[in-house]
C-alpha cells in the first residue's frame, strides 16, 4: 500500500470554504443523517432536497417513522424511486425503537445489524453522525480515491473497492472524521466529477497521481454495464361511476410495495388482449377498452414501454383477498405510494393531474451529494 498523502488539512480547509448549504447539514442529527443517506442512494441532491424536507415534516423522528404504516411511508416517498429504500428505512426505524429504545446506535457494527443498512451506509452514519474514525466509500469517494492513487483497476470489483477504502481510511483524521467523509463526497460531487474534472481548482491536485500523469479524465475504470432489457407492458385504468380508479399493490420485483394500475408484461401478444386479461385477473368485468396511448420509462436495468388503456368498471365487482386492491379518488391517490412510472401511466389514462403534487421527478443513477 502506498504511503499516506496527508489529505486531511487541505481537504478540510477547502470544505470549510466551499461546502454547500444542504438541509441535512443544518442543525444536524443522527436521524437526519440516516434519512439523507437512504434518500441519496442512486439519487441526485437536487431531487432529494424537497423530498427530505417534506419527509422530516411528516416523520420528525425515528419513533414517528416507526409508528407509521408502510403506505404512509411509501406515499411520502412517491416519485423518489427505488422504493426498497423506503421500506428498508421504515424497517430500520422500527428495529431501532425495538432494540435501542428509539436512539440510533453509534457503533458501526450495530448500525450494520439494522435492516437495509450495508457497509457504506453504516460507515457514513457512524462517521457523520457520531464522529467515528471510519471511511464511507460511495461512488464519489471511489472516483476521488482512484484518481488520487492512479488506480487503473475497475472500481466495480470488490477487491479494488476494499483497497481504496483502506487507503481512504488511512487518511481520516481522529478529529472531524465526519467532515472528512463529507468533504470527500463533496469533492467528488462538485470538483472531481465523472466528466471534465475541475483539476485547476481541486485542493488535492498537487497530491493526485491521475492529475500528474494526465489520466484524470480516463479514471476511474468501470466494468461495462449490462445493456438495459427492453420490456413492453400493457396496463389498464379501471374507472368506476364515481371517478375512482383501481390500483393494485405490487407484491414483488420492480417497484414492489407501490400501487399501480393492473399491469402485465407482453410477450408478443396483442396489448389490448393482455390488458383485458389483467383486468379480469383482479376481478373486474371489462367493457370496451379504450387505448389511451403509450409511455416510456427507463429504470436502472430496464427500458419499459407501457401501452395504456382505460375501461369503465363497477367497483363492487373487485375481489380483494389481502388488501392489495383499492378504489381511489383523485385526492386519495396521494395517500399511497405511487411511483413515477405509475404517475406517467395515470396521466395518460386519466388526464394531466391525476395525482395531486405528483410531479414524477427524474432521478440520476450516480450518487451526487
Amino acid at each position: 500500500m502506498s504511503a499516506r498523502l496527508g489529505l486531511a488539512r487541505p481537504l478540510l480547509a477547502w470544505y470549510d470554504r466551499a461546502r454547500r448549504d444542504l438541509p441535512w447539514r443544518r442543525a444536524p442529527s443522527p436521524y437526519k443523517t440516516l434519512v439523507s443517506e437512504f434518500m441519496l442512494q442512486q439519487t441526485v441532491v437536487a431531487t432529494v432536497e424537497p423530498y427530505f424536507q417534506r419527509f422530516l415534516e411528516r416523520f420528525p423522528d425515528l419513533p414517528a417513522l416507526a409508528a407509521a404504516s408502510e403506505d404512509e411511508v411509501t406515499a411520502a416517498w412517491s416519485g423518489l424511486g427505488y422504493y426498497a429504500r423506503a421500506r428498508n428505512l421504515h424497517k430500520a426505524a422500527r428495529a431501532v425503537v425495538e432494540r435501542h429504545a428509539g436512539e440510533l446506535p453509534a457503533d458501526e457494527e450495530a448500525l450494520r445489524a439494522l435492516p437495509g443498512i450495508g457497509p457504506y451506509t453504516a460507515a457514513a452514519v457512524a462517521a457523520i453522525a457520531f464522529g467515528a474514525r471510519t471511511f464511507a466509500l460511495d461512488g464519489n469517494g471511489a472516483r476521488v480515491a482512484a484518481r488520487l492513487w492512479g488506480v487503473h483497476d475497475s472500481i466495480d470489483v470488490p477487491a479494488t473497492r476494499e483497497a481504496l477504502r483502506a487507503r481512504g481510511l488511512a487518511e481520516v483524521p481522529a478529529a472531524r472524521a465526519g467532515d472528512f467523509n463529507q468533504a470527500v463526497m463533496e469533492l467528488g460531487a462538485t470538483v472531481c466529477t465523472p466528466r471534465a474534472p475541475k483539476c485547476g481548482v481541486c485542493p488535492l491536485s498537487s497530491k493526485c497521481r491521475a492529475h500528474a500523469t494526465g489520466a484524470a479524465a480516463r479514471l476511474p475504470v468501470r466494468t461495462p454495464k449490462r445493456k438495459k432489457v427492453v420490456v413492453r407492458v400493457a396496463c389498464c385504468a379501471c374507472v368506476d361511476g364515481a371517478g375512482r380508479v383501481l390500483l393494485v399493490r405490487r407484491q414483488a420485483g420492480l417497484l414492489a410495495g407501490t400501487w399501480a394500475l393492473p399491469t402485465v408484461e407482453l410477450d408478443g401478444e396483442d396489448a389490448g388482449d393482455a390488458a383485458r386479461a389483467a383486468v379480469r385477473e383482479v376481478g373486474v368485468r371489462a367493457g370496451r377498452l379504450v387505448a389511451r396511448g403509450a409511455v416510456r420509462h427507463v429504470f436502472t436495468h430496464r427500458d419499459v414501454t407501457a401501452e395504456v388503456f382505460r375501461v369503465r368498471a363497477a367497483a363492487r365487482r373487485v375481489r380483494d383477498g389481502q388488501g392489495a386492491r383499492r378504489w381511489l379518488g383523485p385526492e386519495e391517490l396521494a395517500s399511497v405510494g405511487v411511483s413515477s412510472f405509475t404517475q406517467k401511466t395515470l396521466r395518460v389514462a386519466l388526464g394531466p393531474h391525476p395525482v395531486p403534487g405528483g410531479a414524477g421527478l427524474s432521478r440520476g443513477t450516480e450518487r451526487r451529494r
